[in-house]
């Protein structure tokens, strides 16, 4: 199977064998425009470029691994959340913008304000600038020639299908991330999307994760080099899709899948909303199930920033993560607020950000940075943990607890984790769990499985089991709870 992977910081293509092993991986990075005629806050993308860039990888790939084209039985698609295209009634891209479009944020306010309970109620989430019916309204307002043009809303992984097949349809783990889909139903909220004025052609036609939409058109077989008519699957969002590749396909486990952010995440088989409109609630890849959703906000990339700045972009996180070991469970009372934390109420504002308990006894130890670093990963670890709970008292119950992504290489955060955790963490150990759940999906799809359940037994490794460190464990239930205190006073300054 190849896999597209459109991510935040780059596009990816991934091949798998039934077995799910995974023969190569093609990776490239890309870039957004910023408009400040727009708003300092819009972001941007060239789709056509993007679609060539990762057209590029999987032809590359397939050469790479020496695979024939009449080999590959399936070819699926997933992306990051939130993304979206939009097509004119030609099909060509006239808008493409990542997660990180937040022009819309007076739209969100508006939505808030005068809808809040009523879309939390019906699509599981609180009004936010990233969501593509704020940007819709944004367009309207500030770009009605574009606005007029519009045909067809797409996800980013629809997109990639659309490319692939000429076909347009969504699926409901990312139509959930529209704030135009109920997620209960399964089906858009057409009565909420004539109240807000918008054109009913937009929504493409809803298809589950798994199905096979179409066979791969000529255009795009020659551009990849593969053969017309391979068939192309219905993906789905990134974030569900690693939690499949993790083995989370019911309700006995939750997984944090750490990258850029890390969403908290617990599979469930009927829709649990929050009272305090904390957390998120949202459709999974698999039909009949929904997760609940903490999110520990800015991880990997605060602690890409911390290597960046304190040791250069060059350095490998692999040197970094020696040095840091080096300092003890604790880090001498310095705890760390970069950007990571617990999901607040609406009403409540993301906590400004400070390392507390800096001495500048620090520099006779030579050890200044690393210590820093530890503290970045504690922050990140008891974040995690928070959101871990709050969903816990949410649901009544705890469970076991998984983790992926490529946070957990090197192993120091999820042993930070365990000891905070005081349980257990089961890690997967495949570098790309999103192309692998993606891979598991379309296997069924196409009949190389019989059953999901068959395909997670026959395509995932054993997870590893990470135990706390009874050392550490004294240590860290002080350091946990003095870091949600004073990550609630940061609130008020």
């Amino acid at each position: 199977m190849i896999i597209f992977d459109a991510g935040t910081g780059g596009g990816r293509c991934s091949i798998f064998d039934s077995n799910g092993r995974q023969i190569i991986s093609e990776y490239r990075e890309w870039r957004y425009t910023t408009s400040l005629s727009h708003s300092p806050y819009a972001r941007e993308f060239d789709a056509d470029m993007f679609y060539n860039i990762m057209a590029d990888a999987a032809g590359t790939a397939s050469i790479k691994a020496g695979i024939a084209p009449g080999d590959v039985a399936a070819i699926s698609a997933t992306s990051q959340r939130e993304g979206c295209v939009l097509l004119d009634k030609d099909g060509l891209p006239i808008y493409a913008g990542p997660n990180m479009d937040w022009r819309a944020v007076d739209e969100a306010e508006y939505l808030a304000a005068t809808y809040g309970d009523r879309i939390y109620e019906f699509s599981g989430h609180w009004p936010h600038a990233m969501f593509p019916a704020c940007r819709l309204l944004w367009f309207r307002k500030n770009d009605p020639e574009l606005y007029g043009r519009a045909h067809r809303l797409l996800m980013i992984n629809d997109w990639i299908i659309y490319c692939l097949t000429g076909r347009c349809c969504s699926e409901p783990s990312n139509a959930g991330e529209t704030m135009l889909f109920d997620i209960v139903e399964q089906e858009w909220n057409w009565d909420f999307i004539d109240e807000l004025n918008l054109p009913r052609h937009l929504p493409a036609p809803i298809a589950k994760p798994g199905t096979v939409l179409g066979g791969l058109t000529p255009k795009a077989a020659e551009r990849i080099g593969l053969l017309p008519g391979t068939p192309v699957i219905v993906g789905g969002a990134d974030t569900q899709m690693a939690l499949v590749g993790s083995g989370a396909i019911d309700d006995s486990a939750s997984c944090a899948v750490s990258g850029t952010s890390t969403p908290v995440m617990a599979p469930i088989d009927y829709p649990v909303l929050d009272s305090e409109r904390r957390t998120w609630t949202g459709c999974h890849v698999i039909p009949g199930l929904w997760v609940l959703e903490g999110n520990a906000k800015g991880t990997g990339v605060v602690y890409r920033w911390f290597r960046d700045e304190f040791f250069g972009p060059d350095v490998p996180f692999d040197s970094v993560n020696r040095l840091v070991r080096q300092i003890p469970a604790g880090c001498d009372g310095l705890l760390a607020f970069l950007g990571s934390g617990i999901c607040q109420t609406p009403d409540m504002p993301f906590p400004i950000g400070a390392l507390i308990g800096l001495e500048s006894s620090y520099e006779k130890t030579c050890a200044t940075r690393a210590r820093i670093g530890r503290a970045v990963l504690e922050g990140i670890a008891c974040a995690v943990e928070g959101n871990v709970r709050q969903m816990n008292e949410i649901l009544a119950s705890s469970r076991p607890f998984y983790m992926c992504g490529g946070g957990t290489r090197g192993g120091v955060l999820t042993e930070i984790v365990a000891s905070i955790h005081e349980a257990p963490v089961f890690v997967n150990t495949v570098e790309e769990a999103t192309s692998l759940g993606a891979a598991m999906i379309a296997s069924v799809g196409v009949g190389l499985h019989s059953t999901l359940e068959d395909a997670v037994g026959a395509m995932r490794p054993e997870l590893t089991k990470v135990d706390p460190d009874p050392k550490d464990v004294e240590v860290y239930r002080d350091v946990f709870q003095r870091w949600i205190n004073t990550f609630q006073a940061l609130r008020c300054l």
